[in-house]
């Protein structure tokens, strides 16, 4: 028998107040539950795409990101989002701060945020159209 890994199932993040990081993950990026979520609970299952986003309620809340070699915070998670523009500006309207908007050639539009827990956050665009290659030439 061969191992195939198909999918992600979870992903789990720390959360220092579970109803603050469950506000957040669903009004200001629009994520819903996968299970119902009663008060008093310590985790929070949203989901993103069919893989579970878990909020686990933690005493102490690491830090989740890394630096690579040039020196720059990379996250951990990275999603994807439909017209990315229009989120980064819907994003700054709500008062959250977020990284410059970067282009990459072949790999297209992205930028960078903090959550509550200070977890750094990433949302991608989508690979770029041959006009998006073209404009960023």
């Amino acid at each position: 028998m061969s191992i195939h890994v198909r999918n992600f199932a979870v992903v789990q993040l720390p959360v220092k107040n579970l109803e603050v990081s469950i506000k957040w993950y669903r009004d200001v990026l629009g994520i819903p539950f996968t299970f119902e979520f009663s008060p008093g609970d310590n985790e929070a299952w949203l989901n993103v795409g069919g893989v579970g986003l878990g909020l686990i309620r933690c005493p102490e809340v690491p830090r989740l990101d890394f630096t690579n070699m040039a020196g720059q915070a990379q996250p951990i998670i990275s999603l994807q989002v439909d017209q990315i523009h229009e989120v980064y500006e819907e994003l700054k309207s709500k008062g959250i701060e977020v990284s410059e908007m970067t282009y990459k050639r072949g790999g297209g539009y992205s930028f960078r945020f903090r959550d509550p827990d200070g977890h750094l956050n990433h949302l991608w665009g989508g690979w770029p159209s041959a006009e998006d290659e073209e404009r960023n030439a």
